[in-house]
């Protein structure tokens, strides 16, 4: 056998379980790390030790929903026109391995938040975000604006989770009700995004509504438009309001303009493009987005330290 054929034929497995494990979705577990920005501490080298460990145990649970998510909905999946080549609506790995990988990517994740951060509130986000996922995957996914109004909470479970976690660094650091709530509205911006980019590609295949997912049925574009349009508007809205109610908001309130930028670069995407169907990938297609983002966190990270 050929190095070139043995080669092949150890890429070809891990490749299709890096598919299946959605690791491009890890960029999500970000969120974790919100709390270090806005609290500080981006400079400290014990903080980041603090936090990151959720967001890898939070990279690790994802996989599993994920891993779960498709053996429930692989009948669907094998309908769409992109969906259908994922390893499990395939046929190329087994509904029996992957089950066998949700039990190890799961039973991973929370014995070593157990084990890291004890049995307190950061366990106890990621155990009630994976429990809601699976409540999620089995009932609430075909329900039409309570499928994204759920989801969005897995966001707020990221980064109420980092924030707990931080207080291994700093016992003061909790989650505050502007960070959640801007990240919620955030979040339903993203799935409603995510909801319109897959309404424009059945649209545009010519594919019936719902076919794939039962919760189109439920929408319109035009009321897509009009969700993405108020989520946008809220997330800002609060955003700005917080960046006001600082003590240091004469240079904080700067922050604003990259982060009002990047929502209104997205919700152009949203209003005319598929591209949104993978918010993921999205960074790597909006140049524009990617700039917004970058002077964001600069400006942020660069306020914050001085405060």
């Amino acid at each position: 056998m050929s190095e070139k054929t043995t080669a092949h034929l150890i890429a070809d497995p891990v490749r299709k379980w890096l598919v299946a494990l959605r690791t491009q979705h890890w960029i999500k577990s970000g969120f974790c790390l919100t709390a270090l920005f806005f609290h500080g501490s981006v400079l400290e080298p014990a903080a980041w030790m603090a936090v990151l460990p959720i967001a890898l145990c939070f990279c690790l649970i994802s996989s599993a929903v994920y891993l779960a998510n498709d053996i429930v909905n692989r009948a669907e999946d094998r309908r769409h026109p992109r969906k259908c080549r994922r390893p499990i609506a395939s046929g190329q790995i087994s509904v029996r391995r992957a089950w066998v990988a949700i039990v190890l990517l799961a039973g991973g994740s929370l014995g070593f938040a157990w084990w890291f951060y004890g049995g307190g509130t950061v366990t106890g986000v990621l155990a009630g975000y994976y429990l809601l996922s699976w409540i999620y995957s089995y009932y609430l996914r075909g329900l039409p604006l309570l499928d994204v109004l759920v989801l969005a909470t897995g966001f707020v479970a990221r980064v109420a989770a980092g924030a707990y976690a931080l207080q291994r660094f700093d016992l003061t650091a909790h989650p505050t009700g502007w960070l959640l709530s801007c990240t919620y509205f955030l979040a339903l911006l993203l799935g409603f995004g995510k909801r319109k980019g897959e309404w424009l590609l059945l649209e545009k295949t010519h594919r019936e509504m719902g076919i794939t997912r039962r919760a189109l049925r439920g929408y319109t574009a035009d009321l897509l438009d009009v969700l993405t349009g108020c989520s946008a508007l809220l997330a800002g809205a609060i955003y700005l309001a917080y960046c006001l109610n600082r003590p240091d908001r004469i240079p904080f309130v700067f922050t604003t303009l990259p982060a009002l930028t990047g929502l209104m670069s997205y919700l152009r995407l949203a209003w005319r493009s598929t591209v949104v169907e993978t918010p993921e990938r999205l960074l790597l297609k909006s140049p524009g987005l990617v700039i917004s983002l970058a002077i964001w966190i600069l400006l942020v990270s660069w306020f914050t330290a001085l405060g």
